[in-house]
């Protein structure tokens, strides 16, 4: 049985930085992969990478489209979605190519197959074939990402009701789609479809796109989206989608309101990818069927840890990566750096943009200010709306604890405001530096000028 310093379960963007990052201390690492799947996991495989390319395509579209208010004239064909997801596949078969030679230049071992615990320090990995083998980590590392959360009425058929896995493999532009759930990733194909050319109804339960974010920007985003001809019902709920003549009829709950679309997909969120695991034999605690970490990343196992979607946080990349950073400096220096997940961007990539980082609501002692989408230089160059920046302040301090953007180029823009939130800045000390004439980031510098 081979043995190694650091055993990784999961080569997602929270296990690939964890491998790599441990290796440069001189550890022996094993990474272990599902051989379905190519190292990178649901963000280059299924998720944040071919989303941004099919929406880098969907932005070049839209301006062909938009041409005229540039001064210029296009004839614009209908889209083939064929052609664009062929480049979609080039563009992360790039990416896969480009991590499989990191991989192999840092000698870390990767086993293909599944992995699962025979003894808190055993690994047991089963191949596609039935074959298998053990291998032993000193320490192990959890990182098995998420997979989409079914309706407990309607499971994915892969056809008619799809998730966002299965929308990504889709071929056919559907001339009528329903997006359940508004939140990131339903904005986010809301933009694409109906970019590309189809008629889009978003249907979110609570009562603004973007739930878990400022109410305010919510509701911003869904006066664009429905000036922009994307049908939005927040406060509503799907009771029935019922397929019939290649057509699913949608029934919307405490209402008799129905309605007959080609496609539904369903974005109502992802659930940790853990059942396999047999953790239960190890002793790992487990809450609402996410791994159970302290802040040092370390589950109730000492020598365990998780990162990533698996522990049900932000199931974002980079927040992955963050982790993954606290994870070995922790593991190298006994638990002294804590995991602040406020300090973590949140973003959705659809138009416009929104990006978010720190506190999304006011409380005792920190107050809110949104600054007037007055039009700077670059917007109107841009003939795009200005930014919508909203921050939250402590007000005693200054400090900036959070801020919420909406607009062109946010989630560029928002790493200011995470350097901001990340080192508790003032407003004053974001307002001493100079932002580059026309920018977008310009309505930063007017925000914290008014706020002062």
């Amino acid at each position: 049985m081979k043995c190694y310093d650091i055993v990784v379960i999961g080569g997602g963007p929270g296990g690939i930085n964890t491998s790599f990052l441990m290796k440069q201390q001189g550890k022996t690492v094993a990474l272990i992969q599902d051989e379905q799947e190519s190292l990178g996991g649901t963000c280059l495989n299924r998720g944040c990478m071919p989303t941004k390319s099919l929406l880098k395509a969907a932005t070049a579209y839209r301006y062909a489209k938009e041409g005229a208010k540039y001064g210029l004239n296009f004839s614009v064909p209908p889209i083939d979605l064929n052609r664009v997801c062929a480049v979609t596949d080039e563009d992360l078969d790039k990416l896969r190519a480009g991590i499989q030679g990191m991989i192999d230049g840092a000698e870390i071992s990767v086993f293909r197959g599944q992995g699962s615990f025979q003894s808190p320090h055993e690994i047991l990995i089963t191949k596609a074939d039935g074959g298998t083998e053990l291998i032993a980590g000193e320490q192990i590392v959890v990182a098995t990402g998420s997979q989409p959360v079914e309706l407990p009425f309607a499971p994915f058929d892969g056809e008619y009701i799809l998730s966002s896995d299965q929308m990504l493999k889709n071929k056919v532009l559907p001339e009528k789609l329903l997006i359940v759930g508004g939140g990131a990733l339903g904005c986010e194909f809301a933009t694409l479809y109906h970019t590309f050319g189809s008629e889009v109804v978003l249907v979110e339960a609570q009562e603004s796109l973007l739930p878990r974010e400022d109410r305010e920007a919510g509701q911003k985003l869904q006066e664009s989206f429905e000036a922009q001809g994307i049908r939005v019902k927040t406060g509503t709920a799907i009771e029935q989608l019922s397929t019939e003549n290649g057509k699913v009829t949608v029934k919307y709950g405490n209402s008799r309101e129905t309605v007959t679309v080609d496609k539904v997909l369903v974005a109502i969120g992802r659930k940790p990818n853990i059942g396999g695991l047999n953790l239960e034999a190890i002793g790992v605690r487990t809450v609402r069927g996410a791994i159970s970490v302290n802040a040092f990343t370390q589950t109730n196992v000492p020598h365990i840890y998780a990162v990533g979607d698996s522990t049900g946080g932000l199931m974002l990349a980079h927040a992955a990566e963050k982790e993954a950073t606290v994870l070995a400096h922790n593991m190298q220096l006994s638990n002294s750096l804590p995991l602040e997940e406020s300090t973590v961007p949140r973003v959705a990539f659809c138009s416009p943009e929104v990006a978010a980082v720190g506190v999304n609501e006011t409380n005792a002692g920190i107050k809110a200010f949104t600054m007037p989408q007055v039009p700077n230089g670059r917007s109107v160059v841009d003939k795009v709306d200005p930014a919508f920046v909203k921050l939250f302040v402590e007000e005693d301090s200054n400090i900036v604890v959070g801020a919420v953007i909406i607009g062109e180029a946010a989630t560029e823009m928002i790493h200011e405001l995470a350097l901001a939130v990340e080192n508790r800045l003032t407003v004053g000390q974001i307002g001493k530096a100079v932002h580059v004439h026309p920018t977008h980031s310009k309505n930063i510098a007017l925000a914290v000028r008014h706020l002062n």
